[in-house]
């Protein structure tokens, strides 16, 4: 399963905190300052991301497509699936959503394409 985006799903923060409890998700706030952009990776959950702030895009790997995303954009990173975000000038503000609690080390854990996907 590919990546979601979904275009202009929020105008407000009440919106997306009533999209997390809708989702039954844990929420945590995660700042991405000016980069060139990680190597393509996978996550082992499941990842709604919020874009409260900024603008970058998104590699969807299956498709080898890259979406655009600012400000009042929610995505949808399935757990496994091969992605990477693009570029960032200044930085992107998102609100992750998350099926249970993490530490940061564990929700923010890059896994390589060639490692063996253990969800």
């Amino acid at each position: 399963m590919s990546l979601q985006f979904h275009k202009g799903f929020f105008t407000n923060k009440e919106q997306v905190l009533a999209d997390i409890i809708k989702n039954n998700t844990w929420p945590t706030t995660f700042v991405s300052g000016a980069t060139e952009g990680p190597p393509t990776h996978w996550h082992k959950d499941e990842v709604h991301a919020y874009i409260m702030e900024g603008e970058t895009d998104f590699l969807d790997a299956e498709t080898d497509k890259r979406t655009v995303v600012s400000a009042g954009d929610k995505i949808v990173v399935p757990a496994g699936e091969l992605h990477a975000e693009g570029a960032i000038k200044d930085r992107v503000v998102y609100i992750l959503a998350l099926p249970e609690p993490r530490l940061p080390e564990e929700f923010l854990a890059m896994n390589q394409p060639d490692e063996v996907i253990s969800i």
